[in-house]
C-alpha cells in the first residue's frame, strides 16, 4: 500500500469526508486559512457552489414544486504549484492532488487538513467517507496493447473487432462490496487527450505535464470507494476507514489491470 511504482499510472486522486453541516463556515475562515497556509497551502481562493434542495413531498401544495437551489460557501487551500489542495465546505472536506506520491503520504495530508478543520470547528460525527484513483493506462503501441494491459473483461468489443476498426469509446462499470465498503469500479477507452470522467470536474489544480502530452487511444481505470455512515468523529478512526477504502481500491484496481501492465510501470 505505501510503495511507490516507478512510473505510476494515477494522475488524480481525491479524498473526501462528509460531516455535521457547519452554516457558519465563514466565521471560521481567518482562522482555517492562517493554519492551512502554514503547513503549505498558501494559495487561497472563496468561492460558492451551488446544491440542489428537494423538498419533502407532504400535502396537495408541495406536490411538483421544483426543486430549491442553494448557494454553499466553499473555501478552497492550494500548495503554490497548484497540484494540490482542501476544499472546505459546510458539511465536506475534500483533498485532491494531480502529484501523487504514495498512499501514506496522501493520507498524512488529508488528515493534516481534516485535522486542521476539526480543531477549528469541532466536528461532532462523519456521515460519508470516499477515496477516489483515477489511472491514465497508455501502452507503448497504442491500442493493439491495450489486451495485454486491461483484463479483457473491461475491454468491450475492442478485441473482437477488425483490425482497421478504431475503437472511439468504450465504458465498462462494476458495482461490489468487501466486508468493509462499497466500490465502483468503471473503465472508459477512448480515443483523444487524457480527461476526465464527466461527474468529476478537478478544481483549481493542474494535470502533470507526462499526462497532459496523452492523446490517442487510451483507457482511464476509475476506481471510486465509500463507506457511509454515522461516527463521531475522531481522526485515528478515519485514518483507519481511508485504509479500508484504500484496500477496496486495491481490489478493483488489481481485478482491472494485468500483471504486464504491473511490470511496466514498475519498470
Amino acid at each position: 500500500m505505501g510503495e511507490k511504482m516507478k512510473s505510476a499510472p494515477v494522475y488524480f486522486t481525491i479524498a473526501q469526508v462528509r460531516h455535521n453541516p457547519v452554516l457558519r463556515l465563514g466565521a471560521y475562515t481567518d482562522e482555517i486559512q492562517d493554519r492551512m497556509r502554514k503547513v503549505g497551502y498558501p494559495d487561497f481562493k472563496k468561492g460558492v457552489a451551488m446544491a440542489f434542495s428537494l423538498m419533502s413531498q407532504v400535502g396537495d401544495e408541495q406536490q411538483g414544486q421544483p426543486p430549491i437551489v442553494e448557494r454553499v460557501e466553499r473555501l478552497m487551500f492550494f500548495n503554490s504549484d497548484n497540484t494540490q489542495g482542501f476544499i472546505v465546505e459546510q458539511n465536506a472536506i475534500s483533498f485532491h492532488t494531480t502529484e501523487y506520491d504514495t498512499f501514506d503520504t496522501f493520507a498524512d495530508e488529508f488528515m493534516k487538513g481534516v485535522g486542521i478543520v476539526h480543531e477549528c470547528v469541532t466536528l461532532a460525527h462523519t456521515e460519508r467517507v470516499g477515496l477516489r484513483y483515477l489511472d491514465a493506462v497508455v501502452p507503448p503501441n497504442g491500442e493493439e496493447g491495450l489486451p495485454d494491459y486491461l483484463a479483457s473483461g473491461v475491454l468491450g468489443l475492442s478485441s473482437k473487432l477488425p483490425e482497421e476498426v478504431q475503437v472511439t469509446h468504450s465504458f465498462s462499470e462494476t458495482h461490489f462490496r468487501t466486508s468493509e465498503c462499497a466500490i465502483l469500479a468503471r473503465t472508459i477507452i477512448q480515443a483523444g487527450p487524457l480527461g476526465f470522467p464527466m461527474d468529476i470536474q478537478p478544481i483549481g489544480v493542474k494535470i502533470s505535464e507526462r499526462f497532459q502530452k496523452i492523446n490517442g487511444v487510451h483507457a482511464i481505470v476509475d476506481t471510486d470507494a465509500s463507506i457511509e455512515g454515522r461516527h463521531t468523529m475522531n481522526l485515528e478512526a478515519l485514518r483507519s476507514q481511508l485504509k479500508a477504502l484504500r484496500s477496496g481500491i486495491d481490489v478493483a484496481f488489481n481485478a482491472i489491470v494485468t500483471q504486464s501492465a504491473l511490470d511496466a510501470w514498475n519498470s
